[in-house]
Formats: C-alpha cells, sequence, structure tokens
C-alpha cells in the first residue's frame, strides 16, 4: 500500500503543474448513495493494492448502510484506478473527480501515487483519509488531507528497534527503489546508531530482475544477523531464492513492512524457497492495534459477512492501513452527520471534534453508536480500532507499531508492540 514506481522529478513537476483542472467541490449532494471514491492501483503490478484498500470501505459502507446510512444517502466504494503510477494517475482521478456524481470522500491515495493524487482531491475539496507514508506529508498544509498511520521514516525507525529487540547487531538494508521503500531508509539511519545495530551493506535494487546474484554477493560478504528489506512479491521470491542458492541453503532473517501481509506476498516467496521460512523466519512492521476491542470485532463481523472482503478478512484485520482506512471512513461519515451536511467543505472542520475528547462526550466505537448518540444531541468521541485519534495540526496520527507474523497464507498473528515514543525518540 505505500510501495512506489519511480518517476523523474521533472516529469513529476510537470504533472503537478497539471493538477489545477480541479475546482473545489461545494454543491449539495445530489439524490443516490454518496460515493466513496477508493483511490489506488486497480491495474497494473501493484493491483493488489486496490483489493485491500478497498476491502475496509467496503466493511465500512456496510455497516453505515445498515445503519440507515447519512443524512438520507447510502453509501457505495468506487474504484478509481490510479495504475500505480504517479504520472498515468493524474487523468484518471481528474475525470472521476469531474464525472462520478457525489464524489464526496475518498481513501487510499497510497505511496504510489500520492504526489500526484492528493493535490488533485484536496483541491476538489473532498477529504480523505490516505495510507501513504511519504514524509513530505509530515507537515502538510492540504486542508481535506487526513492520515492514520506513521510516515515512513517512522516505520524505518520501528524496523531498527525491532531488529535491536531480537539481538542482532548486524543487519543488512536492501530496499526496491522506489519511494514507499526508500522513504524507510532515513528513519533506519537514524535509529540504528542509537540502538548499537552495524548496518552491513545499504543497497538499492531494481525491481524484478531475472537474477540479483550480484547483489546478494556483496550482502553475504558483510555477514548479516538479518535483512531488513523492502521489495514487491517477485523482487523479494527472486532476491531470496538467489542467497539460498549462493548460501548453501541458508538465510537471515528477514524484517519488512506489513504492506507485505499478502497472499501473493506469501505464495511468491513460498513458492522460491519455502512456506518454513515465512512461517518462521519473517517479520512485518507495522500499525499497531488492538484486537480485543469492540470497534475491533465489529470491523472484523463486517470483514467476515462482506461476500466482497469474506476470503482476505484473516489477512486484512492484521493490517494497520485497512484499519485506519475503515476508521477514517467511519470519522468522516459521523463528521458529516455533526455537521447535517455530505459537502467536503462543511464537514471536514468536524473531524477534530469526532476524534477528540470533551467533557460530557458519549465514547462510542462504531458508526452506529455514533449516529445513535448524535441523534439524540450528544457529542461524541469516536474510538476505532486503531485507538483514540490525536491528529496534529497536519491532521497525522502515527500510534504504535506491531510486529505481525505469517500463520498461513491469508492469517496472521501480532506478537509484539513496540511504542510510538519509542520510534519517536529514535527520529530525534
Amino acid at each position: 500500500m505505500r510501495r512506489a514506481l519511480v518517476i523523474p522529478a521533472a516529469g513529476l513537476l510537470a504533472v503537478l503543474a497539471g493538477c489545477g483542472a480541479s475546482t473545489p467541490a461545494g454543491k449539495p449532494a445530489k439524490p443516490g448513495p454518496i460515493n466513496v471514491g477508493v483511490v489506488a492501483p486497480f491495474s497494473g503490478p501493484a493491483a493488489e493494492f486496490g483489493t485491500l484498500l478497498s476491502a475496509p470501505c467496503e466493511a465500512s459502507a456496510l455497516l453505515i448502510n445498515n445503519a440507515g446510512g447519512v443524512l438520507g444517502h447510502k453509501f457505495q466504494c468506487t474504484p478509481v484506478d490510479d495504475t500505480g503510477d504517479a504520472a498515468d494517475a493524474v487523468p484518471n482521478v481528474t475525470r472521476a473527480v469531474a464525472t462520478i456524481s457525489n464524489f464526496d470522500m475518498a481513501l487510499g491515495l497510497e505511496s504510489n501515487t500520492a504526489a500526484t493524487t492528493v493535490p488533485i482531491i484536496n483541491k476538489a475539496g473532498i477529504p480523505f483519509v490516505t495510507t501513504n507514508g511519504l514524509v513530505a506529508f509530515n507537515r502538510t498544509s492540504d486542508k481535506y488531507f487526513w492520515r492514520l498511520t506513521p510516515a515512513d521514516n517512522a516505520n524505518g525507525a520501528a524496523f531498527a528497534a525491532w531488529a535491536a529487540d531480537k539481538g542482532f547487531k548486524k543487519v543488512a538494508v536492501i530496499f526496491e527503489n522506489n519511494i514507499g521503500s526508500q522513504g524507510n531508509l532515513p528513519g533506519i539511519l537514524s535509529a540504528a546508531p542509537k540502538l548499537g545495530l552495524k548496518i552491513t551493506s545499504n543497497l538499492t535494487i531494481p525491481a524484478d530482475a531475472s537474477s540479483y546474484s550480484s547483489v546478494v554477493s556483496t550482502v553475504l560478504s558483510g555477514h548479516p544477523q538479518a535483512l531488513i528489506f523492502s521489495a514487491d512479491p517477485q523482487t523479494t521470491a527472486t532476491f531470496l531464492a538467489n542467497y539460498s542458492q549462493l548460501n548453501n541453503g541458508s538465510m537471515p532473517p528477514m524484517i519488512t513492512a506489513t504492506d507485505s501481509l499478502t497472499p501473493d506476498f506469501y505464495n511468491a516467496v513460498a513458492k522460491a524457497v519455502g512456506a518454513s521460512y515465512l512461517l518462521h523466519d519473517m517479520y512485518l512492521v507495522g500499525s499497531y492495534f488492538s484486537n480485543t476491542t469492540p470497534a475491533f470485532y465489529a470491523y472484523k463481523q463486517a470483514m467476515e459477512e462482506n461476500p466482497k472482503t469474506h476470503a482476505i478478512a484473516g489477512v486484512i484485520t492484521t493490517v494497520g492501513p485497512p484499519a485506519s482506512a475503515y476508521d477514517g471512513m467511519n470519522i468522516l461519515a459521523l463528521a458529516m452527520l455533526a455537521s447535517k451536511s455530505t459537502t467536503g467543505s462543511v464537514y471536514n472542520s468536524y473531524v477534530q471534534q469526532i476524534v477528540s475528547s470533551k467533557p460530557g462526550d458519549v465514547v462510542v466505537h462504531t458508526f452506529a453508536a455514533g449516529k445513535k448518540a448524535l441523534s439524540q444531541g450528544k457529542t461524541i468521541q469516536y474510538v476505532g480500532v486503531v485507538g483514540p485519534v490525536t491528529f496534529n495540526k497536519y491532521h497525522n496520527f502515527a500510534g504504535q507499531f506491531a510486529v505481525v507474523v505469517f500463520t498461513s497464507a491469508t492469517q496472521s498473528n501480532s506478537v509484539k508492540v513496540i511504542s510510538g515514543a519509542q520510534v519517536s525518540q529514535l527520529l530525534q
């Protein structure tokens, strides 16, 4: 959900210059459903991310509609294919803003394309919950931007924290040459010396090469105890297969992002080096949330009951970005109710009220409970799957971090919580 394709800087500037076609949305909703645009890759090499980012939208929409919708409107999730490419995303997203009726909310806008899709959606006056991890948005001035997931540099520091917690002293860092992967590197470089970690290799590799034998040879020369790694499924599978071949069948443990907690990743790596490695030597680090709260039970039940998400519920409900998107959609829907408007420029200013703690608040864990309390004239604090949310002045919230392990292609378990405070200290 965070990996990105490479676009030259000059090309990116040209793309951004063309983002002015959108105009702020200010009209009341027409009859019919509210369309929640899921801006994500639904075609191309990153297409699985579209499925993963649609799932939380479908779960939230199911529960919102079961509770009677918002101001007379049902919700529906509408795919907006950004193709996983920052330049190609521009015409698709611009067209969606211009042509989709009641396009009043958006989810996704992940790292593949956030540099170009965020300006379009923000300029259109559409509140959105993004799952991108780009550090560039840590201090954004975008009014309609809301992020409940940590930036990539924080995730990188959490990688290093887990490596140290496991007792590793020497690690090799290997990242695919894309924005999402490379964004983790500053956090690792900041945290490693504070944790007594020696980085034996710091390498960037191209995606989907036929062989990484020369890179593996370089890594092997440093004798790392673990790999901190981020790449797409096929790149990871090929790299590990080469590592095994050149190291007498032995591979060190791997630490990667929870973005890789997908059946595609599991199956590709299992085919290359066997499932045992995935089950016993791979650790995935990302956003933390508890799976014992009322909010989580509602979220999981909605995932399992919806035929569109049932098959992947076991993976989806252990990964932070989908949970944050689900919570974000509930928060925006409740802000619509509180403001009595579905217009982005109106309800956006109520978002902070929905999540902040105020005297006399009713704490709610689901959209339905929030709707009921608001209808009774009460103020609420929504505490969802990711827990209490405190947005800073840049509309960012990071929370804590979890270490997750595969238990099968479609199931996983959380094995460790890394505090957000520890990660913040490692970045100072």
